[in-house]
């Protein structure tokens, strides 16, 4: 173990012999864009494929490599070092490393934007924390999982998961003596998992991929039911090893209930995990908190986050913030109503009438317990829901996302990604304001 990295010890993280609390956003929707967050209504996949499909291959590339590159820059930094935070967790889309028809051959730039990244953040001394956000199959049955059929189909294919340890081994290989990352969080939110020994296998395949290359750096484990539920584990409490867990407080509690009883109810839940470090001596990191609140309930979706934000600080728990940017739905930061990228987006969502998916699949299950006298339980409507989602994605492409950039030229289009450049965006400030409440406390670095 290099003393210059983050280390692991009793249940803390420690850094120069100290220990240290990591606060900070994550960067959502930056390689893996998430459609309710971004407003283009269907997956990263589906919106690249398109994009190639009416401008071209190259012309697609650059569109998107614009996006990466205007998401996050220099700009962002110095307003993320004003906040005072101290890490960044990247979400990262292993399609960036490797093409599905060439699984293990590597692009020649599949690093660029991360390296880029990473210096900034050893220039303006914040951590980084490398996150695989999705898989071949998708780890779980959502779209920002990487598959496309709402299945988790990766824990069904033993190719799939040994492509994403030998990517773990390529990455530990690059970043084995980069002391600003703290560590690999190997797998985002694994939900529906099928076979809990392919499961198992396939964590201690990870762990012993990288500790063959890479000792230095902290191994976060996510558990199933989307990085909530660790019992699925036979082994925890390994060498550099964390507990990486997510915790959006309106998940567990209701927003209109009374905010002693909330907090309360809060701490209850919290105490699963708390036991876990206990039993462990693993530390804790809530690798994703926040909320998604509609416009007229950001105060009241604030003084949740607070009491939810406020137990991290008691009970000495690291946390990260999802997410930095977006078009408005869950970031700090989102471009200004009268940019292109808000403009095309608000069409978009105009064209679709309102319609959710949450609705749609509703009307679904209605019509087939009806029609065929059947009684769907809810747990199984709510693994069922993924595979209509995807089905509506697909309808999505060819009547609304495709049609609509067939009527918009190259010219036009290829500048919508500056949307993102932060002098073209607006923040919470409220939010913005609080974060900084909790990251004055200390100064490690």
């Amino acid at each position: 173990m290099d003393s210059g990295f983050i280390q692991v010890k009793s249940g803390e993280f420690i850094i120069d012999n100290k220990p240290i609390i990591l606060r900070g956003f994550v960067l959502g929707s930056w390689m893996n864009m998430e459609a309710f967050m971004m407003g283009i209504i269907v997956t990263d996949k589906r919106i690249r494929q398109t994009f190639t499909d009416v401008y071209g291959s190259e012309n697609a590339a650059q569109f998107f490599d614009d996006y990466l590159r205007f998401y996050i820059s220099e700009e962002d930094f110095i307003l993320l070092k004003s906040l005072g935070i101290n890490v960044l967790r990247l979400a990262l889309d292993y399609r960036h490393f490797e093409d599905d028809q060439t699984p293990g051959k590597y692009t020649p730039d599949c690093f660029k934007h991360i390296d880029r990244v990473i210096e900034l953040c050893r220039k303006y001394n914040i951590f980084a924390i490398l996150d695989m956000h999705s898989s071949p199959g998708g780890q779980n049955p959502d779209s920002h999982g990487g598959g496309e059929t709402g299945v988790s189909s990766f824990w069904k294919d033993a190719l799939s998961r040994e492509r994403i340890i030998k990517l773990w081994g390529y990455i530990a290989e690059k970043y084995k003596n980069e002391p600003v990352i703290a560590g690999f969080d190997i797998l985002n939110e694994p939900a529906f998992v099928s076979d809990i020994d392919a499961f198992n296998d396939f964590f201690e395949g990870v762990i012993r991929k990288i500790r063959e290359i890479d000792n230095n750096h902290i191994i976060f484990l996510e558990g199933d039911d989307w990085a909530k539920e660790f019992g699925i584990f036979k082994n925890l409490g390994g060498d550099q090893q964390a507990i990486s867990f997510h915790f959006y407080p309106a998940q567990h509690v209701y927003m209109s209930g009374e905010p002693g009883k909330r907090k309360a109810e809060l701490e209850n839940k919290l105490s699963y995990f708390l036991g876990l470090r206990e039993k462990t001596g693993m530390p804790l990191w809530v690798g994703e908190t926040g909320g998604y609140f509609s416009r007229g309930m950001l105060l009241e979706g604030l003084a949740l986050i607070k009491e939810c934000i406020d137990l991290f600080e008691k009970y000495g728990i690291s946390w990260t913030y999802w997410s930095y940017k977006d078009t408005g739905a869950m970031g700090l930061v989102y471009p200004k109503n009268d940019t292109k990228w808000m403009a095309w987006t608000r069409k978009i969502r105009d064209q679709k009438r309102g319609l959710t998916k949450t609705n749609i699949t509703g009307e679904i299950f209605k019509i087939l317990e009806e029609k065929f006298s059947y009684n769907i339980d809810d747990q199984l409507k709510e693994k069922l829901k993924f595979r209509i989602y995807s089905f509506l994605d697909e309808i999505h492409v060819h009547q609304i996302i495709k049609p609509e950039l067939e009527s918009v030229s190259w010219e036009e289009i290829k500048d919508y990604p500056r949307s993102f450049l932060l002098e073209n965006c607006s923040g919470w400030e409220e939010l913005a304001s609080l974060i900084k409440t909790y990251t004055s406390k200390e100064e490690i670095r």
